[in-house]
């Protein structure tokens, strides 16, 4: 009687862990490739809760890190702080939670460093639907991945309860965008600065300051949020430079003369450093070759 007890105890856990795991899919999930010798790379995904109780993502872990953590950016009076988030990310029932950039996966102590084209298996851990293994494919090292990353693990891919709807703004522009630029630029030694973000119809130009250079950055929106298009001086100004960029003649027009009123009450000494960035480093041409190592070496 005993062993039959346990028998069925075993089974019922066993099929309540696999239907928990089933309401669960994983969408999107993608890696920038990573610059010779760095040892951090990042993850994003978004995480569908299909089932009627909530789940959380406790952890994870891949054999091509030391260690994954789940990591969440805050900015506050104009700073922001990245930090672990030890207690894990609730994925509440019926909803979609999207990582990033206010939430995103960093592989910590890689030895091999990402590179476009692969893909990086890591394995989630729910606290309800256990481990979930998920290929992240690697796009380019700064540019958008909206080409990378498709439906992944958990379940099917036809239609998912959440799924309309689901909210992909995440917070403002003039947030998130200083919160990418840093993650990619900014060192403990080098703060970086940005400041004006205007934006328009999914397009964006930051200036930036970091080390006594400067510049502006051209921004595009897409399905994980904010990437870096270009870097440039002041072509970038230019309506023209931007329609060449993707943008369309009346939303360049635009971007161009929210830019000059923004900037119109900077100070000349800053104005200098944004025009001091010499011509144009594209982040796609920067995948597809030597790689990209920072602001470093272009305002001099």
């Amino acid at each position: 009687m005993m062993k039959t007890t346990v028998s069925l105890l075993a089974g019922l856990l066993i099929a309540t862990a696999a239907a928990a795991q089933d309401t669960i899919r994983i969408d999107h999930a993608a890696s920038h490739s990573m610059v010779p010798g760095a040892r951090v790379g990042d993850g994003y995904l978004v995480i569908t809760n299909g089932g009627s109780a909530p789940d959380r993502l406790v952890g994870a872990r891949s054999e091509r890190a030391g260690s994954v953590q789940l990591h969440q950016m805050t900015m506050a009076n104009g700073i922001m702080t990245m930090r672990e988030l030890k207690g894990g990310l609730a994925i509440p029932a019926g909803q979609t939670v999207t990582l990033e950039p206010n939430y995103h996966l960093m592989f910590q102590d890689v030895a091999k460093p990402f590179k476009q084209g692969e893909t990086i298996r890591a394995v989630l851990r729910f606290e309800k639907a256990g481990e979930i293994a998920v290929d992240f494919a690697v796009g380019r090292i700064a540019g958008p991945l909206d080409d990378v990353g498709g439906t992944g693990a958990g379940m099917d891919h036809g239609s998912m309860p959440g799924m309309d709807g689901m909210d992909m703004d995440g917070p403002p522009p003039q947030e998130a965008i200083p919160a990418v630029l840093k993650t990619m630029f900014e060192r403990p030694d080098k703060p970086l600065t940005v400041l004006p973000v205007v934006v328009r119809n999914g397009f964006a130009i930051a200036g930036w300051q970091q080390d006594g250079r400067g510049g502006r950055a051209l921004m595009k929106q897409g399905h994980h949020g904010w990437s870096l298009v270009l870097c440039s001086g002041d072509a970038i100004r230019q309506a023209a430079a931007l329609e060449k960029a993707g943008l369309s003649a009346e939303d360049a027009a635009a971007l161009s003369a929210d830019l000059a009123a923004a900037e119109a009450g900077l100070d000349p000494e800053v104005l200098a450093l944004f025009a001091s960035f010499e011509g144009t480093v594209t982040m796609a041409a920067a995948a597809d070759g030597a790689g990209q190592g920072g602001h470093e070496g272009h305002g001099q």
